[in-house]
């Protein structure tokens, strides 16, 4: 193990007060880390319907079955859906704080699990930086890809001693090293988030589609290219310290940009998912909600003006016959998102501002 990974899984185990962490390539290979380490084999794992393919494929790639409880189309969680969901040979359950801000009830949802002795997971990959993300689970899994870049990292971070060194003897007897496909990975995930800038949005669009086809990524895309039994190349060890270490200032950059955005957009503000302002938020996401079924095409708009909005997951990959309700079709048509970048100028910002308004019906 390199130096810089070492370095790594010790300064973020010290930073978010955790017994100690696991660095794997990518956040699916860390959360499929914690599912072997929880031994879910032959059992069944609760998640909830609202979440990416990548969850609920580690929990098969560990050998459990995904049950899902009901997401609100607020992103909460009633703790009744959630008691609901638990079955004989529920082995654990996985939990997600959405597009960077802490989920409400999660304090309850782990006061059930310590009932019942289930393992709780906490997924905080969209959630880095989050006051409170992390703080209620045996585990928590966290990714330095999803709201900045790097070349792929997960981190597994435990509180029992226990569950780490097994995930460690896990990782260390079966993941494989890639790192020609974390370059490749990380230089296309740097010009997708440098797209975030309405100032750099075309040029950067262009390199990323033309590298990826070069690449050979093709129709799946470098998102899904992702490896579940990758290990962590020491070169984006180094490139996520520097992350984590800028992450305190960068999250407050965040939420000064995400606070003048809503202050300028006024009667606009009507367009956003949470208009409200919550200290349990790294302001990594700005959530925006369409009308019905628009968001195809307010991101075609949004992006003639150099402004880059995304779909979200019930809107591109496929739901299975488990997780398909009136929710997730309401969240795909409604729901866009929009990175924000930390070196946003004023200019940039007032770009985004005119943009949502000119949206707004």
């Amino acid at each position: 193990m390199s130096s810089a990974i070492e370095q790594l899984e010790r300064e973020f185990a010290a930073r978010h007060g955790f017994v100690g962490t696991v660095a794997a390539g990518f956040g699916r290979a860390a959360l499929r880390l914690a599912l072997e380490a929880a031994e879910v084999r032959g059992g069944d794992v609760l998640l909830p319907d609202f979440v990416c393919a990548q969850v609920p494929e580690a929990v098969r790639r560990a050998g459990g079955t995904p049950v899902f409880y009901r997401v609100a189309n607020d992103f909460s969680v009633s703790p009744d859906a959630f008691r609901a969901a638990f079955t004989p040979t529920t082995r654990t359950a996985v939990a997600v704080h959405y597009f960077g801000r802490s989920l409400p009830s999660i304090g309850s949802l782990a006061e059930m699990c310590r009932e019942r002795r289930v393992p709780f997971l906490e997924d905080c990959a969209l959630s880095l930086g989050a006051p409170g993300a992390g703080t209620h689970g045996d585990v928590a899994l966290f990714s330095f890809t999803k709201s900045d870049w790097c070349y792929g990292g997960g981190i597994l971070a435990a509180r029992s001693l226990e569950l780490l060194e097994r995930a460690r003897a896990i990782r260390d007897a079966s993941f494989l090293p890639a790192p020609g496909l974390a370059f490749r990975y990380g230089l296309l995930r740097r010009a997708d988030f440098v797209a975030n800038r309405p100032a750099r949005s075309r040029a950067a669009e262009f390199a990323g589609r033309t590298f990826e086809t070069f690449c050979g990524f093709g129709a799946q895309g470098f998102y899904d290219s992702g490896r579940y039994d990758m290990l962590l190349p020491g070169f984006a060890a180094r490139r996520a310290c520097r992350q984590l270490a800028e992450l305190p200032a960068t999250t407050v950059q965040r939420q000064r940009i995400v606070e003048k955005i809503c202050d300028s957009l006024g009667p606009a503000c009507r367009l956003l998912f949470r208009p409200q302002a919550c200290p349990q938020d790294a302001c990594s996401f700005l959530l925006i909600k369409s009308e019905a079924g628009q968001a195809f095409a307010w991101r075609e708009r949004a992006a003639q003006a150099g402004v880059t909005l995304r779909l979200c997951w019930p809107a591109y990959q496929d739901e299975g016959p488990a997780r398909t309700n009136a929710t997730l079709g309401w969240l795909a048509e409604h729901l866009l998102l929009m990175e924000i970048h930390a070196k946003l100028t004023e200019r940039e910002v007032q770009c985004i501002v005119r943009r949502l308004k000119d949206l707004a019906p």
